[in-house]
């Protein structure tokens, strides 16, 4: 029984020391580009707005 708890115990250290090892890794990331969104959200107001205009203008 207490060979088990040691394999355990050993077991998770290695497991641990493997995750710690790999989360200390700088991995490069992609930059991130808010001028695209907020091309993308400016283009889609604008569509909105344009819809509003048009289904709030009185029929003649």
């Amino acid at each position: 029984m207490d060979v088990l708890i040691g394999i355990v115990i050993a077991f998770i250290i290695i497991v641990a020391g493997y995750v710690g090892y790999h989360a200390s890794q700088e991995v490069p990331a992609e930059k991130h580009d808010i001028s695209l969104e907020l091309e993308v959200l400016d283009a889609d107001t604008k569509t909105i707005q344009s819809l509003q205009q048009i289904i709030t203008k009185p029929i003649s």
